[in-house]
């Protein structure tokens, strides 16, 4: 009886913790239906726009992944349109540090389709792959070589570098002139100095050399064209600290110091924006300070490429009599070439209608064409008349502003 009675009463309980249980079940159910919402049709078109979109890009990456390097190096190039708004709106300074970032980290398209061999040019031994090159005063301190060789110029010239670092004129520095296409800059030489700009040509160097002997054979036409590192021309531009007594003595430090990167030399004595320095220009302080410096390379030792080539940067506000001092001192010193020209403290018709003109320093972009492609035509003229009777490896070169 006791076992029948605890059999019936272990049955119920185990009847009603059933019930229990599917109870609560549909009441969850329940509970969970009733509080779901529904899916609303406009957020079923954004599902769907998401994944059209998905769609795309992955049809688009598998379509660019079937066209050549060429094609999509192109498309790169031109999607950089794109960014050249947004460029414009920040302020000038700021605008020109963010390039050079991108370019030093690499965020800058990359050139890979090969120049046409009738761009080919070359001079003092040494191969350009192309005339088209980027001068001092925009990478200062060699932050970006590699990236802005990379794009595909021809050249890439840093600096002016001076031997202390110093941090230039009062800012602001750089100035827009949006409707003449120009700019005036009175940045006066700031930099980080000789030390900072050896440490970044010889961590550089290093890495090119060694992509280039990894990536070419020794004996093959890609590896001899270009400079001491591998493709791309590499040009040093010195300058002189501004509360410097010996200019001399600057320029040759820099020559100790960074000629051993350089595929060819700058001396810069045509900036506007630092005291004095345009004096250097004259006859006797030009032939003074050539010869200093050309003695200054040449007691260095040089392996089978010889010294990097030397070159003087002039301005396009010289007279007649100037020039023909200049040219002069080029040809009697065996100059390697000239570099026509710096930048105008002089403003042109129309620049001298913009308010901005009344800022100081020195003026670049398309009002600089006439002046400067004028001074070039007289040293050719001055320089080709001597050209004969001298020596015939003296080479006048023009890089651009």
């Amino acid at each position: 009886m006791a076992a029948r009675a605890a059999g019936k009463l272990y049955r119920n309980f185990m009847r009603q913790r059933v019930i229990s249980t599917s109870i609560g079940a549909s009441r969850h159910c329940s509970s969970a239906a009733t509080s779901a919402p529904k899916i609303p049709h406009s957020s079923k078109k954004g599902r769907l726009l998401t994944g059209a979109t998905i769609g795309l890009i992955i049809a688009g990456g598998a379509y660019v992944s079937t066209v050549d390097e060429a094609t999509f190096c192109g498309w790169l190039f031109s999607a950089t349109k794109l960014v050249n708004p947004f460029f414009a709106l920040l302020d000038a300074e700021v605008a020109h540090k963010l390039a050079v970032s991108a370019a030093a980290h690499g965020w800058v398209p990359r050139e890979k389709r090969p120049d046409p061999p009738i761009l080919g040019l070359e001079v003092w031994g040494r191969k350009f792959s192309n005339p088209i090159g980027l001068s001092a005063g925009f990478d200062k301190n060699a932050e970006a070589v590699e990236g802005l060789l990379g794009m595909g110029f021809g050249f890439v010239e840093v600096g002016s570098v001076t031997p202390v670092p110093q941090e230039g004129n009062p800012k602001p520095h750089i100035f827009r002139l949006r409707q003449e296409g120009a700019i005036i800059n009175c940045c006066g030489f700031n930099s980080e100095g000789i030390v900072a700009v050896a440490k970044r040509l010889g961590a550089q160097h290093g890495k090119r050399k060694l992509e280039t002997s990894s990536s070419s054979s020794p004996l093959s036409e890609e590896a001899k064209h270009g400079g001491k590192a591998g493709p791309g021309i590499l040009g040093v531009n010195l300058g002189k600290n501004k509360t410097s007594e010996d200019a001399a003595a600057d320029y040759v430090q820099g020559v100790h110091t960074l000629s051993q990167y350089a595929d060819y030399l700058v001396i810069n004595i045509s900036s506007p924006n630092t005291p004095g320095l345009r004096m250097l220009q004259g006859r006797k302080h030009l032939k003074d300070l050539v010869k200093k410096v050309q003695a200054a390379r040449d007691e260095m030792q040089w392996g089978e490429e010889g010294p990097p080539p030397l070159l003087v940067k002039i301005s396009p506000d010289l007279s007649k009599e100037d020039l023909e001092d200049i040219a002069a001192v080029a040809v009697a010193l065996r100059l390697d070439g000239l570099i026509i020209s710096n930048t105008t403290i002089s403003r042109p018709d129309p620049v001298n209608k913009n308010p901005v003109s009344a800022e100081s320093g020195g003026l670049s972009g398309k009002p600089l064409f006439n002046l400067s492609t004028n001074i070039l035509m007289e040293m050719y003229l001055l320089t080709r008349v001597a050209w004969s009777f001298v020596s015939k490896r003296y080479v006048l070169l023009v890089f651009g502003y």
